[in-house]
């Protein structure tokens, strides 16, 4: 679960195989609760197999992340809810035929391991595209991620949402600052702030937490 109280986060890939460990557990439930009444079909269990795990990954979307980063609870709910979708699955399934209900449990269990590797983003592409990108030329940068690992490394002294604390507030860097000059400031940074760059972020982190400051209001 996501914590209210400022735990860190996992990577996205991470948080979806935990995304996916709740829904075997409610996948679990689902199968232990089917009790067979008889051989008939019921037609509508169907429809509840059948869109509860394509809900599942509509929910998984990363254009909601930032949604529900912003709100814990809203967090905390959705990752219920995968779990509840992943129980109606099942216990649909099993509902409407017995046995489909192993077949839409499967289904959906594999979709979701899958979802944890980017939604089948090709990593040798990526590299390529890297590999004839100008070496001068700034990585472009995911703020979604971005927000993770600055609130894992960032926030304790510039604060949850860049409004200042220890550090100065990063509200509106955007207009002291370009993207590539926040990339140059995170790896080179003037004492007192630490330095983060190579190790624990690459330059793709660096990348993508530049593009969650450049985005702060």
């Amino acid at each position: 679960m996501p914590v209210i109280t400022g735990e860190r986060e996992p990577d996205i890939g991470k948080h979806h195989l935990d995304h996916a460990v709740l829904m075997l557990l409610g996948i679990i439930a689902g199968l232990a609760l089917y009790a067979p009444r008889n051989d008939r079909e019921s037609a509508p269990w169907l429809w509840v197999a059948v869109l509860s795990p394509i809900l599942a990954m509509l929910l998984m979307a990363p254009s909601l992340y930032a949604a529900t980063d912003a709100l814990p609870w809203l967090h905390s709910l959705m990752h219920v809810t995968f779990a509840l979708l992943a129980l109606l699955t099942a216990y649909g399934g099993q509902s409407y035929i017995r046995g489909v209900g192993w077949a839409t449990s499967a289904l959906l269990q594999t979709m979701a391991i899958v979802a944890a590797f980017g939604y089948g983003v090709a990593p040798a592409a990526a590299g390529i595209a890297s590999a004839q990108a100008p070496a001068s030329a700034p990585i472009p940068g995911k703020a979604v991620h971005g927000r993770q690992l600055f609130a894992q490394n960032c926030a304790v002294c510039h604060g949850q949402h860049g409004e200042g604390g220890v550090g100065p507030s990063l509200k509106n860097e955007q207009a002291r600052k370009d993207f590539a000059e926040v990339q140059a400031w995170i790896k080179k940074p003037a004492p007192p702030m630490p330095t983060l760059y190579p190790a624990p972020l690459n330059a793709k982190d660096v990348a993508d937490v530049a593009a969650y400051v450049e985005s702060l209001k």
